[in-house]
């Protein structure tokens, strides 16, 4: 039999979700996704997920870091070995991962699964700072991390400073003897262009000629000497970081059951995280999994079908626990099969899945599927011998908890014995008591079907108008084949198809057949009748929709009288100040006015005003809430909330924080005349990136154009950006973390880790 998940396509919706995922391991998960064969691990699995995508619509996503699997380097560590550079910065890098989710993540009551595990990963925050006192962001053991590495290093470059000196000096004594005034390098070693006649003059090794003969170059015996001093200098400088590696491979191992905990929860949440985000962009609801023998999906629709085009079903099977779905070739039956099969398939895995309404099936233990042409050259197999084969593993397989898939029930022999292997295996599946969804053109067994109670007949619409199928589910009612009818369309001769219909009257004169024709009317009408009550249905359902659309206008009619009450008010005040102010006027030109009338009043008026002053002081932010920072006079959205500060992000991308207190609501009708009278404080000539590529330039050039770009980033408010600088030789990337480091605006930077460039790029977080 053919792989169920590829033959239902899981393969690709599996692919689907490994575009979400950041972490190696979290992909490693989507990839190994298939059925749970534990009933209670897969309702929790369930439950984590719907927990999740109901934190990210309530707040926002977690923050997980691209990061690599290092579970490999932890048993090395188990095993008492060392672990290289590369390591320890992903080890800081996890730490820091566990450090933001830890801090910014929302301490709410009602998601007790995040919350547990948030709460199960430790920061380990003495192992971090180690790993950041010895390990640079651009994977290089810093001078800091001993003071034997620091000496080592003091040496190497006063070695390599004297070196300069020493070749500036031979320059200057053979210069009468040179072919060029410029060193140059030969395996690493600075040599002399000698003329040739002239090589005896320099005391030295030749280490190479020029192809034309008249240049040697001679590496000078003062360089010799010191090369050699270098050489051992690195020699100790390597013992040294060899030692330091050792040691920080000891201390890193008393925290490894720790850093597998905090891996394996990160990487299982953006596992999760991947789950739901795919699920909420697709509009996805969690299923739900019934001790209750059934299956319910409303409004179900295949998950690869574009939206817009596929048409949405309702399967539902309970008591009735076989389903024969019959209808013309090409009007969706096996798009019906793939549909129930492949979101059992997701749901028992652990997925979301496309339908209106919350899902419900019972836990299966199998999925068995026979679909597509069965035949086979390899095993010299019919259409018939290979559906027959595959027919054979199935009810040698089956239980009371499986799910039969059959396309085509009976298919590749005579109609009449196609018909009777149909009921045959029919009845073996209701004796096994298993669900069971079959697809046939077979009048027989939509007969048979209509004579028992246990099998619920369905058929897919046809327009009998247009002759073209419509690919909606009707349940309870079988269909028709449409053969004569789409042959008709097709051009073939009239007479023949007399001849065929003459045949299919005579066939149908049985007081058998007349009863079921009977019946099926009758399920017909009853359809209708459904049809109708649907429609009127419908029409509830708009009128509902209009009385909440017209309580919509209401509340806005009301929030409009509060703002002109809040106008009418202003009003009121201004026009008491103006007369208050008159009377204090008045006041000082005349003296039968009392004193302490004006300044009562006057008091009377301040102290309203601080009352609405306070009142708009104690306002208490919510997320998603569009707020005006007086001091910037900026209007954004909070977008985050922690102690006394928010966090607003505004419409042109700008994100800052301030206190609570600088801060003013800005009600929704409001909003559109902020933004059109918004000017920002700061002008820029250009439109600044989020990255700047210096790749190629020169380290002076590179510098002058990271200098100039930050420049505007920062006046462009940019909270972090990106430098493109490549790896090369590293002198670029060097530069331009020294000159980082100088720069008081600065608040950090790093090299960028999984989509972010790596060790060629560098992250830059601005003040």
């Amino acid at each position: 039999m053919k792989d169920i998940y590829k033959l239902l396509e899981f393969d690709v919706i599996k692919k689907q979700i490994e575009h979400y995922a950041k972490t190696e391991l979290g992909l490693s998960y989507i990839r190994e996704m298939q059925m749970f064969d534990d009933e209670d691990k897969l309702i929790e699995e369930l439950l984590h997920l719907d927990e999740m995508m109901l934190y990210i619509r309530k707040y926002r996503c977690i923050n997980i870091m691209p990061h690599k699997d290092l579970t490999t380097y932890f048993n090395l560590l188990k095993k008492d070995g060392v672990c290289g550079i590369e390591f320890f910065y992903q080890v800081g890098q996890y730490l820091e991962n566990v450090k933001n989710i830890k801090n910014e993540s929302i301490k709410d009551d009602n998601f007790p699964f995040i919350l547990s595990f948030i709460r199960e990963m430790e920061e380990c925050e003495n192992l971090y700072n180690h790993i950041n006192h010895i390990i640079s962001k651009d994977l290089e053991i810093l001078d800091s991390a001993s003071s034997s590495l620091r000496e080592i290093r003091n040496q190497l470059r006063q070695e390599k400073s004297g070196q300069s000196r020493i070749i500036n000096g031979l320059l200057l004594r053979y210069k009468d003897y040179l072919n060029d005034e410029r060193i140059a390098l030969r395996n690493s070693s600075f040599v002399l262009p000698v003329k040739t006649s002239y090589k005896n003059k320099v005391n030295g090794i030749v280490v190479d000629e020029s192809d034309s003969g008249l240049t040697c170059f001679i590496e000078p015996s003062e360089i010799i000497a010191s090369n050699n001093k270098i050489i051992r200098l690195l020699e100790k400088e390597k013992e040294e970081i060899d030692r330091i590696l050792d040691e920080l491979s000891s201390e890193c191992r008393k925290y490894v059951d720790v850093l597998i905990v905090n891996q394996n929860i990160i990487c299982y949440f953006d596992f999760l995280i991947a789950k739901a985000n795919y699920s909420l962009d697709g509009d996805y609801l969690v299923p739900r999994i019934t001790k209750e023998k059934k299956i319910s999906f409303i409004n179900a629709r295949h998950p690869l079908i574009d939206p817009k085009k596929v048409v949405k079903n309702s399967y539902i099977l309970n008591e009735q626990k076989i389903m024969i779905i019959t209808g013309p070739n090409a009007g969706g039956k096996t798009v019906s099969l793939k549909v129930i099969g492949l979101l059992v398939l997701m749901g028992q895995s652990g997925l979301a899945i496309p339908t209106s309404e919350i899902g419900e099936f019972s836990f299966f233990k199998n999925i068995f599927v026979d679909m597509g042409d069965n035949q086979s050259l390899m095993d010299n197999l019919s259409t018939f011998s290979g559906h027959i084969k595959n027919l054979v593993e199935i009810v040698n397989q089956i239980s009371q908890d499986s799910l039969v898939i059959l396309d085509e029930l009976g298919t590749g022999t005579s109609p009449l014995d196609g018909e009777a292997l149909g009921i045959g295996i029919i009845e073996y599946l209701h004796k096994t008591d298993c669900f069971s969804i079959l697809t046939s053109h077979y009048d027989g067994l939509k007969n048979y079907a209509l004579e028992k109670d246990y099998i619920l007949n369905a058929s897919m619409a046809f327009d009998e108008d247009n002759i073209s199928p419509t690919y909606h589910l009707r349940l309870g009612v079988a269909g028709k084949s449409y053969g004569l009818e789409l042959s008709s369309r097709m051009g073939l001769k009239k007479d023949i198809l007399d001849v065929s219909k003459a045949y299919l009257e005579d066939k149908r004169k049985s007081s058998k057949e007349i009863t079921l024709q009977l019946l099926q009317h009758k399920l017909e009408e009853n359809e209708l009748i459904q049809v109708s009550l649907k429609e009127k249905e419908e029409q509830l359902n708009n009128q509902l929709k209009k009385i909440e659309n017209e309580k919509h206008h209401l509340l806005l009619l009301q929030e409009k009288i509060k703002e002109e009450a809040e106008i009418e008010k202003g009003i009121i005040i201004e026009q008491a100040k103006k007369q208050i102010d008159q009377i204090y006027d008045d006041f000082l030109k005349k003296e039968n006015i009392k004193l302490h009338e004006v300044i009562t009043t006057k008091r009377n008026l301040d102290l309203l005003l601080d009352n609405e002053e306070k009142t708009e002081i104690t306002y208490v932010p919510s997320i998603g809430d569009y707020v005006r920072a007086d001091d910037f006079n900026l209007i954004g959205k909070v977008v985050r909330i922690k102690s006394d500060n928010v966090s607003i992000l505004t419409d042109q991308g700008m994100s800052l924080t301030v206190k609570i207190s600088q801060i003013s609501r800005i009600k929704k009708s409001q909003i559109k005349k902020e933004k059109k009278t918004f000017t920002p404080s700061y002008k820029l000539d250009k439109k600044v990136p989020l990255e700047c590529n210096v790749v190629g330039y020169r380290v002076e050039e590179g510098l002058r154009e990271i200098d100039k770009y930050i420049d505007d980033a920062i006046t462009a408010h940019y909270i972090e950006v990106r430098l493109i600088h490549g790896c090369g030789t590293g002198r670029l990337r060097s530069a331009i973390h020294e000159y980082l480091k100088k720069r008081k605006d600065i608040k950090s930077f790093r090299l960028g880790g999984l989509g972010e460039g790596g060790v060629g790029a560098t992250i830059v977080t601005l003040k």
